[in-house]
């Protein structure tokens, strides 16, 4: 199967007292922040190797703690030449 670069960015409203505490999670789940307002409203990109990956994460964003929604604004997907170093650590396999 042929590797894919999935892009999206996410839109995220959280409590605003929680801004801080929702931000920095989702930081922690490895998305890039670039915007987070007082009232709430934070904007995130998220680059994965699978639509499922992607759909996952935002599940797990819609979850969190002090989220009121989270949103994907955007999304897109380009194959990954076969030679392209891999984010993933090497897995072998033993027979």
């Amino acid at each position: 199967m042929p590797r894919e670069l999935h892009l999206a960015s996410i839109v995220v409203h959280a409590r605003p007292d929680r801004v801080d505490d929702v931000s920095q999670t989702i930081v922690g789940m490895g998305l890039e922040r670039h915007l987070a307002s007082p009232e709430g409203k934070l904007v995130f990109t998220h680059e994965s190797e699978s639509a499922r990956d992607l759909g996952d994460t935002l599940t797990q964003l819609q979850l969190l703690d002090g989220v009121l929604a989270a949103t994907m604004v955007y999304h897109h997907c380009e194959p990954v030449a076969e030679d392209a170093p891999s984010d993933e650590p090497d897995r072998e396999t033993t027979p």
